[in-house]
């Protein structure tokens, strides 16, 4: 979908303050060198007691409503994603970071649950409800995630990823902004969701029996039990399908081509799957992102890209005129690409 005149007007993270090392993992049994070698990941951002993901979620957002100039009563809509427990069960994280954020100005709050793929997500949707509803001055897009044992091992939970606490933030706005939002594109194929849920029996309550979420043996269920020898071929098939058309209906709605984009943002896999998923297939060098960056810092659940976004800002690399695609996919499968392009507003 090609949008026009619709911004970034600014951006906000919010990351905990204590780190633990991949070193510091394997010393106390939690993690291997061997893993350590091959995922890339290097630490972790640790959230504390008092910080669940909505928490870090209203931080980042407070930042991004400050930096985009806007008022409270300018924004419209919130949008709240996130990839696992939010603090509470059975209750709107979406609204907290509405009346955190927003003083409870009325704005209505919504969830987004797309996993790695969330933030974009939240993204194409409030630049749908921004399109439609021309009264409409600003949205808030949020990320807040916090992995904890015994529910979530960051370290062991899934294959090869180490997931990180943070929240991310943006505020899209009609009136201008940082950075202008040419296009978005999100792609599905709900084949492949049977990956994440696995075999097993269904649940009636979360964290029910005790045991923390173990998203690796879903999958190895799901492969051992293949009909064929060639299901692992398939699923790889299905996926780089799945990137390419997004990657290439975002670009042709932006009337861009690869070539003239400069910065990337990405979820953070761990480096083979990076490689060969992402920066490969596009032609991206590492430093054209911040992965090296967040290679200190985890998968932060919904918010890699949201909180990549803000770091590149915040490091002053890019340049107006500058072009940046956002990559991401989610269990489900679905992937959402967009593509910006940094105004001169990025350098008052």
């Amino acid at each position: 979908m090609r949008w026009e005149n619709l911004y970034v007007a600014g951006t906000g993270s919010a990351l905990p303050s204590r780190i633990e090392t991949a070193q510091d993992a394997v010393a106390a049994g939690r993690y291997t060198d061997r893993a350590r070698a091959v995922s890339g990941y290097r630490a972790v951002r640790v959230a504390a007691e008092d910080e669940p993901g909505p928490v870090l979620a209203a931080r980042a957002g407070r930042q991004a409503l400050e930096r985009s100039g806007l008022r409270p009563e300018d924004v419209g809509l919130v949008l709240h994603a996130y990839s696992g427990h939010q603090g509470r069960d059975v209750w709107s994280p979406a609204s907290y970071v509405e009346h955190e954020v927003l003083g409870g100005g009325g704005a209505p709050a919504y969830e987004v649950r797309q996993g790695c793929n969330g933030g974009l997500s939240a993204l194409e949707l409030a630049a749908s409800h921004l399109t439609a509803r021309p009264g409409s001055k600003a949205a808030l897009i949020t990320s807040g995630d916090a992995f904890h044992l015994p529910y979530l091992d960051r370290w062991n939970t899934d294959e090869q990823m180490v997931y990180g606490d943070g929240g991310g933030a943006a505020v899209l706005s009609t009136g201008g902004g940082i950075a202008r939002i040419l296009a978005t594109a999100s792609v599905s194929d709900s084949s492949l969701e049977i990956m994440d849920r696995g075999l097993g029996p269904w649940t009636r309550a979360p964290f029910e029996g005790g045991r923390a979420v173990d998203l690796r043996a879903r999958k190895r269920d799901y492969f051992e039990a293949a009909e064929n020898d060639f299901a692992f071929e398939e699923v790889l098939a299905r996926l780089q399908k799945g990137s390419s058309a997004a990657v290439d209906e975002a670009l042709s709605d932006a009337g861009r081509d690869l070539a003239s984009v400069r910065w990337c943002v990405h979820t953070t896999f761990p480096e083979p799957i990076a490689q060969s998923a992402v920066r490969g297939p596009l032609g991206f060098t590492r430093e054209a992102t911040p992965y090296d960056w967040l290679l200190e810092h985890g998968q932060l659940g919904a918010g890699d890209q949201l909180v990549g976004l803000h770091h590149l800002v915040e490091t002053g690399a890019p340049e107006p005129g500058d072009l940046l695609l956002a990559y991401g996919v989610g269990a489900g499968h679905v992937w959402t690409v967009a593509v910006l392009e940094f105004t001169p507003e990025l350098r008052p």
